[in-house]
């Protein structure tokens, strides 16, 4: 079997090394939309490698936007009897021939690049995808569909405690940096109404900063731009002393957990996220700057007034007690995390 170029079988060991009930996909379709993302790719690799691992016999179709980019992506993977492409735009509805049973939907803008340059494609992208993968769940009687949402759905959360999935905050709507936030609210809407109207099954899975290797480095998240002053050999300039607090989680611990949900979870709604890998943005800054061997990168600090990019209000850290009744434990450490990440596109430089 050969690897996505970007996947590591270090990264599919981490996924497959869950209690994940690979039964459930035998003689199964599973649909995995933006394929070529940073979390899509992982999701098909992982899936593939358990179908020989467990002579599952299952077949993935994988979608995304770009030809070019999925054989560039997948290589070899590409050969297997049991894979096949659909390249088309997640907002135009979607023709499958024969049956789906599993939807893993992945796509959607999601990084602060994408609100700020282009709110409204990023808006229509995510509610528009949402109800193509919805219809063709209900078409197919799909068994159930993962949708993959964001802690920025709890808006504005006053309180000290880690949030639980029933929390739920103010969010602002008048701005268009909502556009990311509020349009996942509605999706998750749509799945709830798709359930109660046409017996829907579904399993929402509600991320924080997750990354490795596939992520982009220019699309203004802080953990991003750190890495990239690494790879220039730059200083790391923060703008704000860097107090708060970020949970960093691993793609393969987020895809594990996913896959959890999937096959084992019975509730709707699942927090992931590696509270062990709590730290502050400073510290973090601190943490990759150490990880340029030449020693050319330090952290400078130059406060000035946020940009509007960014989200307007604090991020809570998120409860984590229901994914780890499932079996689930993160692997990766915060060091190793950035430290695979980094070494991604080091290896490509």
């Amino acid at each position: 079997m050969g690897l996505c170029k970007m996947v590591e079988k270090r990264d599919v060991d981490i996924i497959l090394n869950n209690p994940i009930d690979w039964e459930k996909f035998k003689n199964k379709t599973i649909l995995v939309t933006g394929a070529t993302g940073r979390l899509g790719m992982f999701f098909v690799e992982s899936i593939l490698k358990a179908d020989i691992d467990y002579n599952l016999n299952l077949r993935v179709i994988a979608l995304a936007r770009s030809k070019e980019k999925l054989n560039k992506c997948f290589n070899e993977t590409l050969n297997l009897p049991n894979v096949s492409l659909l390249v088309q735009d997640i907002t135009t509805p979607i023709h499958v021939e024969d049956g789906v049973d599993f939807i893993i939907h992945t796509a959607g803008a999601a990084s602060p690049k994408d609100f700020t340059e282009n709110p409204v494609e990023t808006l229509w992208g995510h509610v528009q995808g949402t109800r193509n993968v919805l219809e063709l769940a209900r078409e197919k009687k799909t068994q159930k569909v993962l949708y993959v949402s964001t802690v920025e759905i709890y808006g504005q959360l006053n309180q000290e405690a880690k949030i639980k999935e029933e929390d739920m905050g103010a969010l602002k709507c008048d701005e268009a940096r909502s556009c990311y936030p509020e349009a996942k609210r509605l999706c998750e809407a749509m799945l709830a109404s798709y359930e109660a109207e046409y017996g829907i099954d579904y399993v929402c899975t509600r991320l924080c900063h997750t990354l490795g290797p596939g992520i982009v480095l220019d699309d203004g998240r802080a953990f991003a731009e750190f890495l990239r002053c690494v790879i220039d050999g730059k200083d790391i300039v923060l703008h704000t002393a860097g107090n708060a607090m970020r949970t960093y989680t691993y793609v393969g611990d987020a895809v594990g957990a996913m896959l959890l949900t999937l096959t084992s979870g019975k509730q709707h709604h699942y927090n992931v996220a590696n509270i062990n890998n709590l730290i502050s943005i400073k510290d973090l800054a601190e943490l990759i700057a150490a990880m340029n061997s030449k020693g050319t990168t330090k952290v400078v600090i130059k406060i000035k007034d946020e940009d509007y990019k960014y989200l307007p209000f604090k991020l809570g850290i998120m409860n984590v007690d229901k994914i780890m009744k499932l079996g689930w434990y993160p692997q990766v450490g915060i060091k190793d995390t950035f430290k695979y990440t980094l070494d991604s596109f080091l290896q490509q430089v």
